[in-house]
């Protein structure tokens, strides 16, 4: 019997239902002692007492509550209350793609738009694949786009392992590989198989089927990527692709000139999750469409060709003014360059191509406007300290320039060991720039002059750096430029999350003034590795 509004659950207060379906409900809920609101799922009681199922969810807790990427939804806590396992995670505010698919797009995404959400959910799934977990569930269903206040919707998938046994399968158009549905091992190719299936069903806007469909029944512009989802979607996953990143990115190769079809004005309205997002599954999946009556369909086409000239024209003059952004660290070039700067240039990349990128926005999940916030401080909490060795995320596929998406991937990371000191003046840390490799030595790379952050407000800010940045001159040739780099550091479940900002200040290219921002997220992963010297944080205010 679902949970009323109000009631309390495993120490969460219930405030509404967002949704249900055959794996459990989906509730929005507080915690008295955390200053957020969380998505609330409560499995069904026939999962909870599934003794396999069961078995692997406490098996899982301690890698699913800390898989921190941009592609995916944070999970708080997984546990089990009254008999009855729960998990909580960030709240999104936004919609799915099969309610999007269903509602917007009847005939299918733009390709483009599928392509972005493909090769997000790819990375997504690759990540989690070399942290040792799967998600057996991938579908249109578990993809959330947010909604942040402005810029396009950020993509994440949701609900990692905790797909139901075959037997247990309640979706009558299950994605799930075949050794997955035969009960045999499976590994990230299972995964592959669901997501090309996904693909089939955004392109299109009706459910694969097993039958195999093909998309040029359907449009026959996309004729050519029928050759890759057949790849994925093999049978015998030794014919699939070696991992997800190597499908999408055959995916976008083979759309072609299709890849530039994106419209992020395709979500607006879509605000909150839908009520029935679960319990309309089939008719959704059946694409009904819903008229909206404002007129926007009607003319979609000529609106949105008007807009993707202008995105394309501003794109293209972005990458003319930022060639370092895609092409430096490829071809080598060394440049005096500051630490911060280091993490973009030279860090290990997890991303292998430029193709298409996830939508943009600078945080990782949208909190509502009602949420209670922290009061700023000065002293940083248990979980707030800077000590140990770091994970730095800068997820370049979600930057911006002026304040404009500007998607220039490979994201990086780089790891980091870091000491924090703190007088009553306040607490300041020291960071030194690790091996990409071997995360236990200190990298040949690092600079002399260690990464100092001050903790003000409630955040860890970094003391901006003044560093020569490549450009192209207004004659075509090359250029150098000052900018200004930063980083600013929040804790949010677990990881400080924040953004890196690089500010123009000279005009030798004509862009004194401009202001680039990466979304990037340092997860703790140790102590500080024995035999590394981390120095010792300078003095407050100095």
């Amino acid at each position: 019997m679902p949970l009323a509004s109000g009631a309390t659950f495993a120490g969460y207060t219930v405030l509404r239902q967002l949704g249900s379906g055959g794996t459990g409900e989906v509730y929005l809920a507080q915690h008295p002692r955390l200053p957020h609101w969380s998505a609330l799922k409560v499995l069904s009681a026939s999962l909870s007492v599934d003794r396999e199922f069961r078995d692997r969810f406490m098996r899982e807790n301690d890698i699913a509550t800390t898989l921190y990427h941009p592609n995916i939804v944070e999970v708080h806590y997984r546990s089990e209350f009254d008999g009855r396992l729960w998990i909580a995670m960030d709240y999104i505010n936004g919609t799915n793609a099969a309610h999007l698919t269903a509602n917007r797009f009847p005939t299918g995404m733009p390709a483009g738009e599928v392509l972005a959400t493909v090769t997000a959910v790819a990375d997504a799934l690759d990540y989690a694949h070399s942290r040792g977990m799967l998600h057996r569930n991938v579908k249109p269903a578990n993809i959330l786009f947010a909604s942040p206040a402005g810029g396009e919707p950020q993509i994440v998938l949701t609900d990692f392992g905790i797909a139901p046994p075959p037997d247990l399968t309640f979706d009558p158009y299950a994605y799930s590989a075949p050794e997955q549905l035969t009960g045999s091992d499976i590994d990230g190719r299972a995964d592959q198989y669901a997501l090309a299936a996904t693909a089939f069903h955004l392109f299109t806007g009706a459910p694969f089927d097993r039958m195999n469909p093909t998309l040029r029944d359907r449009h026959r512009e996309l004729a050519r990527v029928d050759e890759v989802l057949s790849t994925a979607l093999a049978p015998n996953p030794d014919d699939r692709f070696d991992n997800c990143r190597d499908f999408a990115d055959a995916l976008s190769a083979h759309a072609g000139a299709w890849s530039g079809d994106r419209s992020p004005e395709a979500y607006l309205d879509v605000l909150d999750y839908p009520d029935d997002e679960v319990r309309d599954g089939r008719a959704q999946a059946h694409g009904r469409a819903r008229s909206t009556g404002s007129g926007r369909v009607a003319a979609w086409p000529t609106v949105m060709q008007r807009r993707r000239r202008r995105r394309a024209l501003e794109a293209a003059r972005r990458r003319a003014r930022w060639p370092w952004i895609a092409g430096l660290a490829a071809a080598g070039v060394m440049l005096c360059v500051g630490l911060l700067t280091l993490g973009i240039m030279i860090g290990r990349k997890t991303d292998t191509a430029t193709g298409p990128a996830g939508p943009t926005t600078g945080s990782h999940a949208s909190t509502p406007a009602a949420t209670p916030t922290t009061r700023p401080h000065n002293v940083p909490g248990p979980t707030e300290m800077l000590d140990g060795s770091y994970r730095v995320d800068v997820n370049r596929a979600q930057q911006s320039y002026n304040d404009t998406p500007d998607p220039q991937p490979p994201n990086v990371s780089t790891w980091w060991a870091f000491r924090t000191s703190c007088v009553p003046a306040g607490c300041v840390a020291s960071g030194i720039l690790l091996d990409d490799v071997d995360h236990d030595r200190v990298s040949a790379k690092a600079d002399a002059k260690p990464l100092v952050l001050d903790f003000r407000d409630g955040a860890w800010k970094s003391r901006p750096e003044t560093v020569p940045f490549p450009c192209v001159g207004p004659n075509g040739t090359a250029a150098k430029q000052s900018t200004t780099q930063a980083i600013w550091l929040h804790e949010a479940h677990g990881a400080l999350r924040g953004v890196m900002t690089v500010t123009v200040e000279s005009d030798e290219c004509g862009q004194q003034g401009a202001t680039i921002q990466i979304p990037a997220v340092a997860a703790r992963v140790g102590k500080v590795p024995p035999g590394v010297e981390v120095p010792t944080p300078p003095t407050p205010g100095r």
